[in-house]
């Protein structure tokens, strides 16, 4: 009988029973790594990470299991030896190329990661196609107001730009605090900026350039009081966090898997619920882009794509359900919270990450003073070959944590950091 351990190892792609998502998170201890592994290290192993450095940024791509890299390129040679035997009759058995085949079994399976039905997911390449379907798909006027932080990713907000400058729909943009004090004071900023011209309130989930876990839930009751359509990027949740879309009340989510799931780039998400759906245009058209029997799929085709991510992206999330994934998210955020108390003991550090935890996962932005995140960055990987990203010279650096970091790799980041705050920064 095969075990997941031998799952995670080898093919990993068989369909199985996911695992129900549970609720919360816990903060204050270290979670027991999955009954197939005797420790975190040995779930470490599934990674092919070069073990002479160390990776902390998965807020900006991933690192892919070993599983995902083998199914991955498995296909790209399948595809290069074996076309011939395409017979062209079944897009949905015969997989060769994505763009036409329907993608229901993965469909599926990201639905079920966020508490979806499979008809409400598309297939995208990233979260700015998705964000660009939607400001592009929506019918709004000359004047209705699209409400947004200023703290959004050019990725999500630059589509709902364009719209106000072809079609005189307002932008707006509300302050929030870096770093955020609490979910009131965030929530208190976003609901008093609502006018009667306010129709779409597009907001990350979780803010790239801090880490904060916006209070969407309570945001999304107030806003469908108001008629408010809210529109989320989740491109830093998705394998970091558990997300629910029914729970939220949100009307569209976007996302995608290269960032904390480890599926290969070119892999995300837009879930549309079932009420709004009908109401966005195609943005970019093929075949079914009027038939609404399916409203997934009629975005989900949009011409030619590469099944060989897809074969990767199917693999990282049956390696994610495999692991386990409260276990994952709570791992996440046990490493984020040792980094931040780390922090916290030197007062030479400012942290931009929210001072309430339960607004924290494995996302820190924080500064040394004195030090620009540049200079920061480039003494990590000098001396320890070490790898956060930079923030610029304001907000310093961004650090993430995931299960394939150490607590061993947390108290060395920590040590540089006291050391660094004891010399003069280097030009």
């Amino acid at each position: 009988m095969t075990s997941r351990r031998q799952m995670l190892k080898t093919a990993g792609l068989a369909t199985f029973a996911l695992p129900a998502l549970g609720g919360g998170f816990s903060t204050s201890k270290n979670p027991s790594p999955p009954a197939e592994f005797k420790s975190w290290d040995e779930v470490r192993d599934q990674f092919m990470l070069d073990r002479n450095s160390i990776f902390f940024n998965p807020g900006t791509v991933g690192v892919m299991p070993r599983v995902v890299f083998e199914k991955t390129t498995e296909h790209l040679q399948y595809l290069a030896t074996s076309v011939a035997q395409w017979a062209y009759k079944d897009d949905n058995k015969e997989q060769f190329i994505s763009g036409y085949n329907n993608l229901l079994p993965i469909r599926t399976k990201v639905a079920q990661l966020i508490n979806a039905t499979a008809d409400e997911i598309a297939m995208t390449d990233n979260v700015t196609n998705g964000m660009s379907y939607i400001a592009n798909g929506l019918d709004l006027k000359e004047g209705d107001e699209v409400l947004t932080s200023n703290q959004e990713h050019s990725g999500g907000n630059s589509s709902w730009k364009l719209r106000a400058k072809r079609n005189g729909i307002v932008y707006r943009e509300i302050e929030i605090g870096k770093p955020i004090r609490s979910a009131d004071e965030v929530y208190n900023q976003v609901v008093s900026a609502f006018t009667p011209k306010t129709k779409v309130l597009m907001l990350s989930h979780m803010i790239t350039g801090s880490g904060a876990i916006l209070p969407m839930k309570e945001i999304c009751a107030e806003a469908r009081k108001k008629g408010i359509l809210v529109i989320l990027d989740g491109a830093q949740t998705i394998g970091q966090i558990k997300i629910d879309v029914k729970d939220i009340g949100c009307d569209a989510y976007l996302g995608c898997f290269h960032k904390w799931i480890g599926a290969p780039c070119g892999t995300g998400f837009m879930y549309l619920q079932k009420d709004l759906s009908p109401r966005v245009w195609t943005t970019v058209a093929s075949g079914r882009w009027e038939d609404h029997r399916d409203e997934g799929f009629r975005f989900t085709q949009r011409g030619t794509g590469s099944f060989s991510l897809l074969k990767g992206l199917e693999a990282a999330l049956d390696f994610h359900f495999n692991i386990g994934p409260e276990k994952v998210y709570n791992r996440i955020k046990f490493l984020g919270n040792r980094l931040r108390d780390g922090l916290r003991s030197n007062q030479q550090v400012k942290i931009f990450s929210p001072v309430d935890e339960a607004m924290c996962a494995g996302i820190t932005v924080y500064k040394i003073d004195g030090w620009s995140g540049a200079a920061m960055q480039d003494e990590f990987w000098n001396r320890e070959k070490m790898r956060p990203r930079s923030q610029g010279p304001e907000y310093g650096l961004r650090h993430c944590t995931h299960i394939f970091n150490s607590e061993k790799e947390i108290d060395k980041a920590i040590a540089l950091v006291n050391k660094l705050s004891t010399e003069n920064p280097k030009s």
